[in-house]
Formats: structure tokens, sequence, C-alpha cells
């Protein structure tokens, strides 16, 4: 029962490549236990982190579902900017993705909560019948919709990443690449493979300093060419009023080139926002602006 009640952490982990490497398969197996609030200290919590570990480790830990840096009284300072203006950019490049995807995390926080649903998820629970996904214990999905491989040996800016039966999108590039298949994604030390499913549709909001800093305006899809839906939730993010039905729910659907926002549900009005919506893979690149008035629109893309 503890998952009603708190986060949960890997425990005293080194600042370790191989431990690095194991917080994957943690986060996954806590996630299919009823843990889905769970992280790794990120760096290490003993030992010393390198400039390359604590980027490297930076990079994935930013989207753990808990994501902390946190260290030993006798180990070295790890904050980011202990390691250089190089690993400190990356470090807040990466801690602003997390903050730009809060409304798709905490969308998925809330499945979690309504249906036990892990929020960091293995491979095969998105494709059971593609054996090669059985033993892949080194690349993630969150949600059902954003595939993370990060980089977890020394010296390495490249590694072989699976991506199983459908069209899939390299995050950074927009490059379509179809499934069933190995890649070589090459990773160098600014970059973390990162690949969107076919049908995916991505809430995200502006770039925050901390979680609290503006509203979540505008309101960014990031639509991906394909068949899918997305349900997006919101409430006031300070009080328990969504435990009396304050919160917001809007289903986001991708048909045909269509995007179907359909009619806000619940008693939580958010303020006043455009929606911008951002097309991938598809023949109508162009970006487009509606007014968010909680009415039911379909946008052709």
């Amino acid at each position: 029962g503890m998952q009603k009640f708190s986060a949960g952490w890997s425990g005293d982990n080194h600042a370790w490549w191989e431990h690095l490497e194991t917080s994957l398969p943690q986060a996954c197996n806590m996630g299919l236990s009823g843990v889905s609030f769970f992280g790794a200290d990120i760096g290490g919590f003993n030992s010393d982190a390198s400039p390359e570990l604590f980027a490297r480790w930076m990079q994935v830990g930013s989207l753990y579902p808990f994501a902390r840096g946190h260290s030993h009284t006798d180990s070295i300072y790890q904050e980011p900017w202990r390691f250089g203006e190089r690993v400190e950019k990356i470090c807040r490049d990466y801690l602003r993705l997390r903050y730009r995807l809060l409304p798709y995390l905490y969308s998925l926080f809330y499945e979690s909560s309504q249906h036990g649903t892990p929020i960091w998820r293995p491979m095969f629970y998105h494709y059971p019948n593609d054996e090669r996904t059985y033993h892949l214990h080194d690349q993630v999905m969150i949600g059902d919709s954003i595939l993370v491989a990060p980089i977890y040996k020394a010296n390495c800016d490249r590694r072989v990443v699976y991506l199983p039966q459908g069209e899939w999108f390299d995050y950074w590039t927009d490059e379509k690449i179809a499934g069933a298949t190995h890649i070589t994604a090459h990773a160098p030390l600014e970059v973390m493979p990162l690949y969107v499913r076919a049908g995916a549709v991505i809430p995200s909001g502006p770039d925050l300093n901390y979680a609290d800093e503006k509203p979540l305006s505008p309101l960014t899809l990031d639509v991906y060419a394909g068949e899918g839906e997305f349900t997006l939730y919101e409430d006031d993010g300070h009080t328990f009023e969504y435990e009396k039905g304050v919160f917001a729910i809007t289903r986001l659907e991708i048909r045909d080139s269509r995007l179907k926002i359909h009619k806000r549900e619940g008693n939580y009005a958010p303020p006043s926002r455009k929606i911008i919506i951002r097309p991938h893979g598809m023949e109508k690149r162009d970006t487009v602006e509606v007014e968010d008035d909680g009415e039911e629109k379909i946008i052709i893309l």
C-alpha cells in the first residue's frame, strides 16, 4: 500500500555506470508492482560521479517518475554546475524537457492513480506478442507513446535500439522509421535517443524553471501521423479540490490526419489560453493555433 502515500527510490546506489543501467529495470519492476512514483538517485548516492556519468544519468533521470539528485555527505558535490559548462547545459536542457512534458507526465500519474497503470513500462507491456521485447531491460516506454533508450556505458556515443512493429519518429530529428527493426542510434554527449510512436498526441507546456512558475499556456500538442489517442488530465496543481471533482479531462484523438479535441469534461476550467498544434510526419506541416474554449474541435492536419 505504500504507493498510496509516498514515492520510492532504489536505495543507496553508487555513482557507477552499472547502477545507471540497473535503474531502468528497477523502475519498470516497481511500476509493475504498483509503485509507479519511483526513481533512483541521479548521479549516484555513494561514490563520485564523473562529468560524463552525471550528464548521461541526468538525461534519463530527468524523466524518472520520481526525479531527484541526491548524494552522500562524503561524496563530491554533485550539483549540475559542478561539472563544467557543457554538462550544466545538458542538465538544463533535459530538466527543461521534463518541465515541458509535465502535462504528459501528470496525465500518466492520474492514469496510474485510477488504474494502477505503470508510468515507466517495460517494452513487453505494450508489445506482448513480440519476443524480442521480453529481455529488453535497457529501453523503456513512458506511457504508450515515448520510448527512451539512454546511454549507460562510458565513452559511448551510439547504441543499438529496438523499435517494435509500427512506425516511429526520432524525437529530435522527426525522421520516420519503420519497425520492427534494430537501429544504431548516434548519441553524442548532448543526445539521449528518444522516439515517439506514430499516432501519438503529446501535450506539453511552456519552458519552466519550476513547476508553478506560470500556467499551462499555451498548451502545445505534438501530433504524429498515424492513429491513436491520449487523455489529458488537469487540475489546479495546488489543492485537494480534485478529490471533489474539480479536475478536467480532455480526450485527444488522431485519425486520418484529423485531430479531434473532444469537449472538456469536469469542473475545472484552465485559464484562457491558445492551443498550438504541431504536426509531425504529415503533408501539412504548418503549426495551427486555436483558442481553447473547452468545446469540441476537429482540425485537419
